[in-house]
């Protein structure tokens, strides 16, 4: 991973191995994996890049590539796209993703278990400081970890693959900082992709049967196995066909945007979902103007201040940004390209305060939540 931005390091309580200079308000922050040279099917070296939302670098923090006391290495295979999803906490204290522990240029990681390549979560806090405590040995054996949410920086829920012979070790996973082992919160796995959290609801979404979409998981932030089978799609979505979901991002109770990877014909690019009566419906798909499209897997977003849905996505190649406007548009602006070797994986939008609330930092986290316009 080519060095392309340089952090400060800052003091902290947190358990860490990397530092960097505090995250800004307003910000994006993007997951990057590569050596500079080739991706291939090997743990690689994986970075957070802090941009502007006019595509400005602001740093680089690398995450580690080697244990350092009870922290493990964190890193990707280079050339797997569904990997590397990254989220804000609901409290809007932590950004939380997840990987691999093990040595760089270990062939296919995702092929071992997890008692021989732990499945590793990183906990970043908001000065930038990475906690990569959180080594599972249960989870998502022979196959990829994708994703992690938290709602604290504690209580944490993992995404993954769900192939066959995984058994209890896939699909959505709940754990707690620091710990080694997690439970399997859907019995019925699949293809799960990226955890999220919105309105205190635990949400997934899939690619595969027996869901195409995006689900809740329980009532709430469940943290014990679910009846089978443990997850409910949103009505109106698709539980058939060639729908290829990754991130989404709730605009607000009623509204949810969908990044799909697939083909033009089969949705893909960014879906806009609106739910009325109970059910959701497929208004559009930005990006997609029926003869091309511009693939989209990582996604966040936000409301300016005029009121415009400005969103914020990820190829493998670049950062881009489109504003629905209410009418569907292939039209977006590229913010950042990736370097040379490398891909972009997951992004997130770091929320501004709002006027008159206050972010307080104290020994390096965040003393309290950030109140948030608009949250994930």
């Amino acid at each position: 991973m080519k060095k392309l931005f340089v952090g400060i390091v800052v003091s902290s309580l947190f358990a860490v191995t990397v530092q960097g200079s505090a995250f800004t308000s307003g910000d994006l922050v993007v997951v990057t994996v590569g050596n500079g040279t080739s991706l291939t099917a090997v743990a690689t070296p994986a970075a957070l890049y802090e941009y502007t939302t006019a595509g400005g670098p602001v740093q680089q923090i690398n995450l580690p590539t080697v244990a350092s006391g009870g922290n493990g290495s964190l890193l990707l295979t280079g050339n797997a796209t569904s990997e590397g999803f990254l989220q804000l906490s609901a409290d809007g204290n932590y950004l939380t993703m997840a990987g691999y522990s093990t040595t760089v240029g270990l062939a296919t990681p995702s092929t071992s278990t997890a008692a021989v390549v732990n499945r590793v979560v990183g906990v970043i806090d908001m000065n930038g400081n990475i906690n990569t405590t959180t080594l599972l040995n249960n989870s998502y054996n022979g196959s990829n970890i994708r994703g992690a949410v938290s709602s604290d920086g504690n209580k944490i829920w993992t995404s993954g693959n769900g192939g066959s012979g995984q058994g209890s070790t896939a699909g959505i996973q709940y754990t707690t900082l620091g710990s080694a082992a997690s439970t399997q919160i859907n019995p019925t796995t699949s293809n799960d992709r990226v955890v999220n959290i919105f309105n205190n609801q635990l949400y997934a979404s899939s690619a595969s049967s027996p869901w195409f979409g995006v689900s809740t998981l329980g009532t709430g932030l469940p943290t014990t196995t679910q009846a089978t089978p443990g997850y409910t799609e949103l009505p109106g979505m698709p539980t058939s066909g060639t729908h290829s979901s990754y991130d989404f991002w709730f605009k607000d109770a009623n509204t949810l945007y969908v990044a799909d990877d697939g083909a033009v014909g089969a949705g893909g690019g960014i879906q806009k979902w609106t739910q009325s009566g109970g059910t959701w419906s497929l208004a559009y798909t930005l990006l997609n103007n029926g003869t091309t499209t511009t693939v989209a897997r990582g996604l966040a977003g936000t409301v300016d201040g005029s009121g415009n849905t400005l969103l914020y996505f990820t190829t493998g190649a670049l950062l881009g940004e489109v504003t629905d406007t209410g009418v569907n548009t292939s039209t977006f602006i590229t913010l950042a390209t990736a370097p040379t070797g490398d891909a972009f994986r997951g992004v997130e939008f770091l929320p501004v305060p709002e006027p008159g609330s206050a972010a307080v930092l104290g020994l390096g986290l965040l003393g309290c939540a950030l109140f948030r316009r608009f949250r994930r």
